[in-house]
């Protein structure tokens, strides 16, 4: 996906995604003070697209890419990609509430400079 599209995407979905789970996501805030909600929009729209059915090739899934042992360490019931964008989101910020942005370094070079 170009450069320009995701940007594109990311200006439709992040506060969608943030209108979804009853929030705003304020853009004009210096990297240093992101809230976790906004790292956490970045994350996932490097991590599914902003898709939050999307499930991987090792079986990671939703708008996170959890793992389906981290999601049942979090309170997921089932599959992540099975459940609502709100409980992604919330099983989301009780990750980064226990261990920070560690869970997605991999994808750290996408993320890390839009938040």
């Amino acid at each position: 996906m170009s450069r320009i599209t995701m940007r594109a995407r990311a200006m439709v979905v992040v506060p969608a995604l943030a209108a979804a789970i009853g929030g705003g996501v304020a853009m004009s805030q210096s990297a240093s003070a992101a809230t976790p909600d906004q790292v956490l929009a970045s994350i996932s729209l490097c991590e599914s697209g902003g898709n939050p059915n999307v499930v991987n090739s090792i079986g990671a899934g939703g708008l996170f890419q959890f793992l389906p042992d981290t999601w049942h360490g979090v309170g997921g019931s089932g599959l992540p990609q099975n459940a609502s964008v709100a409980e992604q989101w919330q099983r989301a910020r009780i990750l980064y509430a226990q261990q920070g942005t560690n869970p997605w370094y991999a994808s750290k070079h996408c993320w890390g400079g839009r938040s």
